[in-house]
């Protein structure tokens, strides 16, 4: 159903069985031109002439030698479309259709193009490849791999009439071939390219000349190229993206690592028995991550949220199709020997003058500069805390237990100086100022976090901590002066501060598992050891996947911000590629606990630009997946709140949160912050948000007013930290801390 029949009139048997099927079929649909063809014959055979209207009829019929014209030439019946044509012979159509070739190929380049066998798998861009090889007639057969049949979403960029869906793309390829040239040799895989076909597609009839990979299985473009190399047969790719052409010429370089060696240090047996997860690390090599277009890199962080599967462009294939077209020619014609990757970007080429992208910000640099040791010791000087008898060593433990607390994004924000026995906490900014906490309200939860584990600590080793918030006004970097006394007070076993050390943020995944009452009891008293602190929970599945949407749909609004996401993926977060880094500020990636899949998600959704897009589409669904699926993982959803915004008031809640947390370490519990809505809030409500986007403000606001049907105290109270709690296995890798050294000055 793809293979033209050919009738020659001239031949008895062929002139009978023509009859018969005209007979059969009386609505054959017959196209004969053959007269005009031999009028373009006649007057291109004597280009030096112009011959008159009246000239050429005597030389038609000196051509014809007596032949009657419907017997000359050969009919040529399609019968998937039951049409019948009359056309030239072989050799005469060949020199007629390729006519317009001379001399881009010259006849001689042209028999020898004749010679050639060609493979093309996969037939996307495959087919226009294909196509365009079979119109200049570079190839004497062609052979062509593809299992898919041709469905709607492929018409978008294979040229196909909409009565071919259903069809085996590979017949329909042949079949566009045949009714351009049904003289040219079509051999078809309609399996695919298999490893039980893989010899007759290489070798069978004779052995390929050059392979053109078009194929989507990872491990079949893999396969192919040590079948390719192990036959010393180059082999072409076009990735449909920027005009990115791949050329890999294993007939001059036998010993050429295959795909430029960007898998050299994987192993490529395993492939066949992979995941989709685990085959990244082979599939971002061979695709380029920085080197594809912006639209593809954000294009590829909505696959399985807003679209399905990666876009192509019929402009892209068709330049594709013309690229790899051209390329194997040339190398055909052994004018071109060289191995590479190479970029056609027509944007690049024809384009304006480089301009700014749509939906781009321009980031804010910090504007503090480093708290330094002299206004540390001015501050000190001004507003000093009693002394205290506690000895330096002991001091140095209850520094170092404030360095332990947590903090946003691991920022650290604290400094800490120890002065006459008395300890003073301050607020280095320029670690925690972001476009997220521009008021210091979320340092100002970690700080008071910090002074929580001062007390804790000192307690543990018999003294009590007294302190004074914000001696110097709340607008000054001195937190709080802690003095500290003797104690007489019992240390009780299990003490929090055994779990300063090990409390830490876990991004694992929970069971769902229900927690017993007992624990919420323990948690929420807690809590109450700091005055005005209030622990809410949330444990009902359904309630919990409610508050999943928020959460998610904040983290997006967070992630998509431009000063946002740079202050996140370009000041936060630490790639660690290494995978040994000691990371001692910042997120290290492997906290995260991504799959390979996500963290390839993650560096796309690093560049700005792909962000601008994401922006200008409305979409960034990508930056809801993962959390969501954290939080209905979970056993409960707490929220820590206090009567009302102050710094004081947060510096307290801070403390509870900590209180919180050390008791959940206790209980065998993994905590997880998941705060965004109310930091958001926060932002907007006390900060302010002019100049943003009204649509990101209307949705701030709109998710706390869902936040606030979960938590009904939020209309009387303010939202301090939302965390999940859940049980896991302990993370992959922790936060670690600076050292002592760095944030601890002995004065």
């Amino acid at each position: 159903m793809y293979r033209p029949v050919f009738f020659r009139l001239i031949e008895k048997g062929d002139e009978e069985a023509l009859e018969q099927l005209l007979n059969t079929r009386p609505w054959i649909r017959v196209y004969d031109t053959i007269h005009a063809q031999l009028r373009e014959l006649v007057k291109t055979s004597i280009p030096k002439e112009t011959l008159k209207d009246n000239e050429i009829e005597p030389r038609i019929h000196t051509h014809l030698a007596g032949t009657p014209i419907d017997q000359y030439g050969v009919w040529v019946y399609y019968p998937w479309n039951d049409k019948l044509v009359h056309l030239l012979d072989e050799k005469e159509f060949v020199f007629m259709r390729t006519n317009r070739n001379k001399y881009k190929i010259t006849d001689e380049e042209e028999e020898i193009l004749a010679t050639k066998r060609i493979g093309v798998v996969g037939l996307s861009v495959g087919q226009a490849v294909s196509v365009t090889m079979a119109m200049e007639r570079t190839f004497g057969e062609l052979r062509i791999a593809d299992f898919d049949d041709l469905e709607i979403t492929n018409l978008n960029r294979l040229r196909s009439s909409v009565y071919n869906m259903g069809l085996k793309k590979t017949i329909q390829v042949a079949r566009d071939i045949a009714e351009i040239d049904p003289f040219l040799k079509i051999t078809l895989f309609s399996e695919g390219l298999t490893t039980t076909n893989m010899d007759a597609f290489f070798t069978e009839g004779g052995k390929l000349d050059l392979v053109i990979d078009e194929c989507d299985g990872l491990d079949m473009k893999i396969l192919l190229r040590h079948k390719a190399k192990a036959l010393r047969i180059p082999v072409l790719m076009e990735a449909s993206d920027r005009g990115t052409v791949d050329v890999e010429r294993f007939d001059l370089e036998p010993d050429r690592a295959i795909l430029h060696g960007f898998i050299d240090h994987l192993d490529h047996t395993k492939i066949g028995s992979l995941t989709n997860d685990e085959k990244i690390p082979y599939i971002m090599p061979m695709l380029g991550l920085d080197t594809i277009s912006k639209r593809l890199r954000a294009s590829m962080v909505e696959i399985k949220q807003t679209i399905s599967t990666w876009p192509q462009l019929a402009s892209a294939v068709a330049l594709g199709g013309a690229l790899c077209a051209d390329v194997c020619r040339r190398i055909m014609l052994n004018k071109y020997s060289s191995s590479g990757r190479y970029f056609v970007d027509i944007e690049e080429l024809i384009g304006d003058k480089p301009q700014k992208m749509e939906g781009t910000y321009e980031v804010r640099e910090m504007p503090y500069p480093r708290l330094t040791e002299q206004q540390m010791l001015q501050l000190a000087g001004a507003h000093a805390a009693p002394s205290s008898a506690i000895s330096a060593g002991d001091l140095q433990q209850v520094a170092q237990a404030a360095i332990e607390a947590p903090s946003a994004a691991n920022n650290q924000p604290w400094k800490l100086l120890s002065k006459d026995g008395a300890l003073y906490l301050f607020h280095d900014k320029q670690q925690s100022y972001s476009w997220t906490d521009p008021i210091d309200f979320i340092a100002r939860i970690s700080l008071g976090a910090a002074l929580e584990n001062i007390i804790i600590k000192a307690a543990s080793l018999g003294f009590e901590a007294h302190y004074t918030l914000f001696p110097a006004g709340e607008d000054q970097p001195l937190v709080a002066t802690i003095a500290f006394r003797p104690s007489e007070a019992v240390r009780p076993l299990g003490a929090p501060a055994m779990y300063i050390g090990t409390r830490c943020t876990n991004r694992k995944r929970g069971d769902n598992a229900p927690l017993p009452a007992g624990i919420y009891t323990d948690l929420a008293t807690a809590c109450a050891r700091v005055a005005d602190t209030k622990l809410t929970f949330l444990t009902d599945p359904d309630i919990i996947n409610a508050f999943a949407d928020i959460e998610s749909a904040a983290e997006r609004v967070r992630s998509l911000h431009p000063q946002s996401h740079h202050e996140f993926f370009h000041k936060e977060l630490r790639w660690n590629d290494s995978g040994t880094e000691k990371i001692t500020e910042g997120l290290d990636i492997k906290t995260l606990e991504l799959t390979v899949a996500e963290e390839m998600g993650m560096r796309i959704g690093s560049d700005p630009g792909v962000i601008a897009l994401l922006n200008q589409w409305r979409t960034g669904k990508v930056f809801e997946k993962l959390i969501r699926l954290s939080i209905r993982s979970s056993s409960a959803v707490g929220l820590v709140s206090v009567p009302q915004y102050s710094a004081a008031h947060l510096v307290n809640g801070g403390r509870a949160v900590e209180q919180v947390w050390l008791e959940a370490t206790r209980h065998h519990l993994s905590v997880q912050p998941i705060s965004a809505p109310l930091f958001l809030h926060a932002r907007a409500k006390y900060a302010g948000m002019d100049g943003e986007d009204p649509n990101m403000v209307s949705e701030i606001y709109e998710l706390y007013g869902k936040l606030c049907t979960l938590f009904p105290e939020l209309h009387d109270r303010h939202g301090l930290f939302l965390f999940r709690l859940f049980k896991a296995e302990p993370p992959t890798a922790r936060s670690l801390r600076k050292s002592i050294n760095e944030l601890y000055t002995i004065a």
